[in-house]
Parts: C-alpha cells; structure tokens; sequence
C-alpha cells in the first residue's frame, strides 16, 4: 500500500519565504540594538565627561585654596592664550601633581583640542594674568545633549564671542 501524501510536499519544515522573512527580522532587531547601544556608550562617555572636568575643578581649587590662585597652563605664562591637553600624559596639568595621583583623561583620548570637531580631549588654559579665571572643556559627543555649547553658549577667556561662533557646537566648558 502506497502512503498517502507521497505526491505531496511534506508539511514538517519551514519554506525559503518564511526562513527569509525570519532573518530579515532578526537583522532589523540587530541593527536597531547596535544603533540603541551606540548611542547609549558615547552618552555615557559625555557624563564621564563632566564628572571627570568636574572632579578637576575640585583639584584646581584645591589648588587655589592653597596659592591664592590657578596654576598656569603647563609651561604657559599667566595670561597667555595657550592650553594643555589630557593627551599629555598622566599629569598633564603639571601644578596638580602634589594634588592627585592621576588627572583625569577624556575616555577616548583622542585627535587635536577639543573644540575641533573629533578632537576628543581635555583642554586647560587661557589662564588670566591674576591667575583667576581659565578655560577647562571638553567636546561631547551627543549631539542633542543640552549642555552643549549650541545651547549655552560658552565663552572663552580672552574672547566675548561664544565658543561655538568659530568653533565645534559640541564644546562643553566647566570653568570659575
């Protein structure tokens, strides 16, 4: 006796349309977890960001308490526009070293000043001739986050025009 569905496809597996339209899926789901994850990862590297600056500020003051005013920017006179870079190394603002171990770096560390687009590092400088006042930012990388230059319009030292006049829309700046 023949069986009955031999002429018949048999009913047990999937066909290539449904395998395809599964895997379609899949990758969808996978793509939007990567974007949702990315944008999650340089979010949080913006918040290292300020906590790190804001941690600096603690130290610079520490700093002030003790001499009446900032450190100079490195090698820098008082009163020169010239800036150090978290790229230099492990004290790279040289007066903070009897201050903390370790100043810290921008998490990725990278490219020239901050405020260059992908200029990725810390900057300190444009330090006042009385040693009152400096510059001490950082670039973000959210491009919506609301403490971004674009929005609060920071300015720089030596200059009553705004950071992002000239400059990136993405130069965050925690200064006295």
């Amino acid at each position: 006796m023949m069986p009955k569905y031999s002429n018949q496809y048999s009913k047990n597996g999937f066909t290539l349309i449904e395998l395809l339209v599964v895997i379609a899926i899949i990758g969808l789901l996978a793509t939007l977890s990567i974007v949702a994850i990315n944008k999650s990862r340089l979010m949080a590297r913006d918040s290292r960001r300020k906590a790190d600056l804001k941690q600096i500020m603690t130290v610079l003051d520490m700093y002030y308490n003790d001499n009446g005013k900032y450190p100079p920017a490195g090698v820098c006179a008082y009163g020169s526009n010239c800036y150090v870079y978290s790229t230099g190394g492990i004290n790279w603002i040289p007066g903070l070293s009897g201050y903390v171990n370790v100043v810290p770096k921008d998490p990725l560390n990278k490219g020239g000043a901050p405020w260059i687009d992908g200029g990725y590092t810390y900057s300190y400088g444009n330090v006042s001739a009385d040693g009152q006042t400096f510059d001490l930012t950082a670039q973000l990388e959210n491009t919506s986050d609301m403490d971004r230059c674009e929005i609060k319009k920071y300015k720089f030292l030596f200059n009553i025009n705004p950071w992002c006049g000239s400059y990136s829309k993405q130069i965050y700046e925690y200064s006295p």
